[in-house]
């Protein structure tokens, strides 16, 4: 957005004109500075991303239709509560739309406990047992999946991709900053792109990452990643996201050039 800022005339008095004009200065950035909008950039991927979206849904519907009903089914024959369930979140350019999940099961009287009773505190770093023991296992991960196919149909609506994002809240997009302006620059993904952000880097930074080095090939990756996690036996491999750092860092490090318009 371009911002045509106002400047003096030679046929008005000059000390009147550049008090008004910082005035109007000053005026305009505090209002810069409280509004809520925030800028993004044009869609992450584009059509050629958005076709591979429509084109791996339609042709895997057959399986996960399946699968979904079947789950969905088993889950209401377990308890009497909704099995499909519509979240509000935030998509590509602020746009709120309903997220669905589908609720497999309900939580048991033990973990409400846990949870009311308090958070337990957090194992040290270098307690690798305790670490161990409270990784995802198998079964935990097949859960998360099923319970994410109702996605597909955002998916099919337009609303969600197979990779991107984390599908997020208002509240949760708040603290994101200025993170935020790349998170609303991609349609939120049904698979996560957390596995492309280092460790020991902060949460918001898997979206700046995601966006600065976006091609078919990392989507790619982190799709399979994420099936092959599915029947993950232990094996060392991950896929490599080294070169797609390298290459969001050197996009980050590009000189902004600004120009100010000068006036007619």
């Amino acid at each position: 957005m371009l911002i045509q800022m106002p400047r003096g005339s030679p046929d008005q008095q000059v000390s009147q004109n550049a008090e008004t004009s910082n005035a109007f200065e000053a005026a305009l950035r505090r209002d810069l500075a409280s509004a809520p909008l925030v800028s993004y950039d044009a869609m992450l991927g584009g059509w050629p991303k958005r076709v591979v979206d429509l084109t791996l849904t339609l042709l895997a519907s057959p399986i996960w239709l399946v699968l979904m009903l079947s789950t969905a089914l088993v889950s209401k024959l377990r308890h009497p509560a909704p099995v499909f369930l519509a979240q509000e979140r935030v998509g590509y350019g602020g746009r709120i739309f309903k997220s669905f999940k589908l609720r497999i099961a309900l939580p048991s009287a033990k973990i409400e406990r846990l949870h009311l009773a308090g958070a337990p505190e957090e194992p040290p770093a270098n307690d690798l047992t305790a670490i161990a023991g409270n990784a995802e296992g198998p079964q935990a991960k097949w859960r998360r999946a099923l319970e994410r196919l109702p996605q597909l149909f955002n998916v099919i609506a337009g609303d969600m991709a197979l990779v991107g994002p984390t599908p997020l809240s208002g509240d949760q997009l708040e603290p994101l900053k200025t993170a935020k302006r790349y998170y609303l620059s991609a349609r939120p993904g049904v698979v996560s792109v957390s596995p492309i952000a280092d460790a020991d880097e902060e949460e918001a930074s898997q979206y700046k990452v995601y966006a600065l080095s976006w091609s078919l090939m990392t989507d790619a990756l982190l799709l399979w990643d994420a099936l092959r996690s599915l029947r993950d036996r232990g094996e060392l491999w991950r896929p490599s996201f080294k070169i797609a750092r390298a290459r969001a860092k050197a996009a980050s490090e590009r000189p902004v050039v600004v120009r100010r318009r000068s006036g007619t």
